[in-house]
């Protein structure tokens, strides 16, 4: 059946099929690229200061395969274990990602800012065997360890493929002066003691044996979320899910777009599911270079990478754009070579976006996506983008708007947006009630209230579910209630999100307190313990009640009608 927002799509996009990708699997898609463009220049690490490291795409398959060997021959990793990877963008991630996949296991990638107890439940959740590590946060590992499954311990740095001398010189400044890599007394392995123990193991090995019989529905990756409901969950992503989500988006924007070795700017984090599906594993599949940001913060981090790369693609979030554009050395020209700005996970506000617009002749088009569906699930169409919409459903999704009842709602009514299709996740790991709740006859629920027009364009009118989004990220109310709860003098608490330009939302809690020595400062240093920063509250209010309903649950509508 012809849908209105058809007549944006291609031809190719029109007949858009899953069976006849070129890839089944991400294995498939690994060894091919590996092996099509051996040549290219495949990631760069680049740090503030400008230094930088590059590997070509023949070395990150052959480091791919050593690192998988390590983990079934060295570390003996069974097929379909997990294997977590707490790192920011760098080549590291790439390389452990893939080997991790070539080795037949499953990824799991967590937050390098997470807090000891985050990194525990989902070190536990995800039943981990492996941890791959960034040094700077290496701590941790001896705060929680003890309390999980994981039998290995895997160290990087950012400065791993860099020439001896400058990771000399560097890693003594990160360590010694600036005190930024403290030290890990639980026993591990370092990045580059493992790929040569990994290397060795394949001396007459078979790396495909470890994989043999891989199929596309086979899960690839448990991405966590905190979901529609409740604490982080992960999301179970098959490989022809994730590579079908980066197919989709591709089908959007390659009439106009070459797709033949961009070079992309990796500032959305690797260990999201939008820079993964849609920039990672999308990547690999057209040959890009990925210059890779470890972090965006602050915006002058991104100074030389502008400078020092030709960049043609790369995609934001609001807050980026807007602080780019605040930036007294950036201009025009540093992105005179870019052909499209994307922009996802967080609404991107109209105003921004033609400001950015006005300053670089560059256009930002916004999509729309969730981690349960493997990223993106609707986009702006080239040439045909609408401001304030997230555009049109992607190639191959079916989309729903329904009410309370499920019926379905006319054109311009609100209702609850559903999305069907091949990305769709297969469930939360072991969350058998969420799945249900989120996953009806195939439908995912998204959560968010949503208006189509004629043409097909979705907008985002509110959320029917408590999430709370800061900068693209999935908050629960709940966790942060359950952090709070913990300390002493909290006798209730409720919290919600409330509209912040920076975060598209922050966190706010109310607080009801039997101890008047208790402050707002004492409230957030106790967060701080527990949570990732973007989780903690930025207002406290101290109250007298909280609004509840006759069972008990915290009425959040009522509780943000009381912000002032």
């Amino acid at each position: 059946m012809s849908e209105p927002w058809h007549k944006y799509y291609t031809d190719a996009a029109k007949n858009f099929d899953v069976a006849e990708m070129e890839h089944a699997t991400l294995v498939d898609l690994i060894n091919d690229c590996g092996t099509k463009y051996a040549a290219r220049p495949a990631a760069t690490t680049i740090l503030p200061n400008g230094a930088a490291a590059t590997i070509t795409y023949a070395e990150y398959l052959e480091h791919a395969k050593d690192f998988a060997a390590y983990l079934r021959e060295t570390a003996g990793l069974q097929r379909g274990e997990t294997v977590a990877m707490m790192t920011p963008n760098c080549i590291d991630f790439n390389i452990a990602a893939s080997g991790a996949l070539l080795a037949g296991a499953i990824c799991t990638n967590i937050n390098p800012l997470y807090t000891a107890p985050e990194l525990e439940h989902q070190l536990n959740d995800s039943k981990a065997a492996v941890l791959v590590i960034i040094d700077m946060f290496g701590d941790k590992v001896d705060e929680v360890i003890a309390r999980t499954p994981v039998r290995k311990v895997v160290k990087i740095s950012l400065l791993d493929f860099f020439p001896f001398l400058k990771k000399a010189i560097i890693g003594f400044v990160l360590k010694k002066v600036k005190k930024a890599i403290p030290d890990m007394r639980h026993a591990h392995v370092s990045f580059a003691d493992a790929l040569a123990a990994g290397k060795a193991a394949r001396q007459g090995g078979d790396i495909a044996a470890y994989t043999e019989g891989l199929i596309g529905t086979d899960t690839a990756l448990f991405q966590y979320t905190s979901g529609t409901t409740g604490r982080s969950k992960g999301a179970e992503l098959s490989h022809r899910g994730i590579l079908a989500n980066g197919r989709q988006a591709s089908a959007m924007v390659e009439h106009v777009l070459e797709f033949n070795g961009d070079t992309q700017l990796v500032i959305l984090p690797l260990y999201h599911i939008t820079a993964f599906a849609l920039i990672f594993v999308a990547g690999l599949a057209s040959g890009d270079h990925l210059v890779l940001i470890p972090s965006p913060r602050p915006p002058s981090n991104l100074k030389t990478a502008f400078e020092n790369f030709n960049v043609t693609r790369f995609t934001g979030i609001n807050t980026l754009f807007a602080a780019l554009l605040e930036e007294p050395w950036f201009h025009r020209d540093l992105v005179k070579n870019v052909n499209v700005c994307g922009s996802g996970g967080a609404a991107q506000q109209t105003g921004v976006a033609r400001r950015w617009t006005d300053a670089t002749g560059i256009e930002i088009y916004q999509g729309y996506g969730m981690t349960e569906c493997c990223g993106v699930m609707s986009f702006n169409p080239i040439g045909e983008n609408r401001l304030g919409s997230v555009g049109i459903p992607v190639p191959g999704m079916e989309v729903r708007i329904v009410d309370d009842n499920d019926v379905e709602q006319p054109i311009g009514s609100p209702g609850e947006l559903l999305f069907k299709g091949p990305t769709v996740m297969k469930g939360y790991f072991g969350r058998p009630e969420a799945t249900a709740e989120t996953i009806r006859d195939g439908w995912l629920y998204s959560g968010d209230i949503a208006v189509m027009d004629e043409d097909g364009y979705i907008e985002i009118v509110d959320r029917k579910k408590d999430m709370i989004l800061v900068s693209g990220f999935n908050v629960s109310p709940n966790e942060i209630e359950d952090v709070i709860t913990t300390l002493h003098g909290v006798v209730e608490v409720g919290v919600v999100g409330i509209p912040d330009e920076r975060s598209s939302e922050v966190p706010m809690a109310f607080i009801v307190s039997n101890n008047p020595a208790l402050t707002e400062e004492d409230v957030i240093a106790h967060c701080r313990d527990g949570l990732t920063n973007y989780k903690v509250p930025k207002r406290i209010e101290f109250v007298e009640d909280i609004p509840k309903s006759p069972v008990g649950k915290v009425l959040r509508r009522e509780l943000r009608d009381m912000v002032t």
